[in-house]
């Protein structure tokens, strides 16, 4: 007998329905953000590439009941100029992240590798969320010369990031949430120094944050116990947002003969202002370098820029980022571009 085309659509509607049930507690999210833009830094060439981030990434979780939840985090961050991975392609495929977890009542643990919670918090108190090559004075002076994971993802190691980890994050109850993290593994394997990893990287932060002011208390030891210490303050329910930071490092001398720096102790500070007037956000910023790079001197900080919305996703901006070194000439960053993201 043969069946209509309406029957057949019947059937297979009636099959689905059991298998969108079953799955009515999972979800999956695809989500990225793709920027552009023509910049030139210091006295260098002009170019094209990416003046913020690149990336995409998926999430999933699946609800296994009683208010817990297994979960999964992968992002991946490329260069929009060649397509390739950032850094060239020498960068792991999932930069970004790579966790699986499990959150419920007592918050989230996740094991993997991620950022710590002072990199994934410090974005709060900079208009530029730290996170635009030509404006970001964070950027430039958040927690000067220290390493996350100086062992790995390249010949200096890792500036924010922490492979082999555990991660943990509170629930936050009236404003407030912890966060912590530990490296799950060491090296023995000396560096070119004959370093190795002595101790297990830990990292602690305290976040509070009830929509008008936020407040970060942080601190960070990595695995060649290089410490480095954060505390970042903003204010703003309106239209003008203010924000002020202040950081300190402590280098072990093995980490300043590898990285070249003649100070032990960096210090660092930023005061930094938004201003939205409809579509339009204006930003400022200063900052210093107490010691600065190498053999550079204290240096100044001062940046400018403004976003324009032309959608909820899709923004166009410009920035303008100068810095002057004690020792060492002027330099001036410019660039303008455009960010979408999905």
């Amino acid at each position: 007998m043969r069946r209509s085309h309406r029957t057949w659509l019947a059937i297979l509607s009636a099959s689905l329905v059991p298998a969108t049930a079953a799955h009515a507690q999972s979800s999956l999210t695809l989500y990225g953000v793709v920027d552009a833009g023509i910049y030139r830094l210091a006295r260098g060439a002009t170019s094209i590439g990416n003046i913020q981030r690149s990336y995409w990434g998926i999430k999933g979780s699946e609800d296994l009941g009683s208010g817990y939840a297994a979960m999964f985090h992968l992002q991946s961050r490329f260069e929009i100029d060649t397509g390739r991975l950032e850094a060239s392609g020498g960068a792991p495929l999932f930069y970004g992240e790579s966790t699986v977890g499990v959150k419920g009542p007592f918050g989230q643990l996740r094991l993997g590798r991620a950022m710590t919670p002072m990199w994934a918090l410090d974005w709060q108190f900079d208009p530029w969320y730290n996170f635009d090559r030509v404006a970001s004075i964070a950027w430039q002076i958040y927690h000067p010369a220290y390493r996350t994971d100086p062992y790995r993802n390249g010949p200096a190691g890792d500036y924010n990031r922490a492979n082999n980890g555990v991660f943990y994050d509170s629930p936050v109850a009236r404003g407030w949430s912890v966060h912590l993290a530990a490296n799950g593994e060491r090296s023995k394997v000396p560096d070119a120094n004959g370093t190795v990893e002595s101790k297990r990287g830990l990292a602690a932060g305290i976040n509070y944050d009830d929509g008008s002011a936020t407040l970060l208390v942080s601190a960070e030891r990595n695995s060649v116990n290089d410490k480095t210490y954060f505390v970042g303050l903003a204010y703003g329910s309106g239209p003008t947002r203010v924000m002020a930071s202040a950081s300190l490092t402590e280098l072990t001398t093995a980490s300043q003969v590898f990285l070249g720096e003649a100070r032990r102790r960096r210090t660092s500070a930023m005061l930094a202002a938004t201003h939205r007037i409809g579509a339009a956000t204006l930003k400022i910023g200063v900052g210093r370098d107490f010691q600065g790079y190498g053999r550079s001197g204290a240096t100044d900080y001062v940046s400018a820029g403004v976003s324009y919305a032309l959608s909820r996703r899709t923004q166009v901006y410009a920035g303008v980022g100068h810095g002057r070194p004690s020792n060492d000439g002027s330099r001036t960053n410019v660039g303008m571009g455009v960010n979408h993201s999905f």
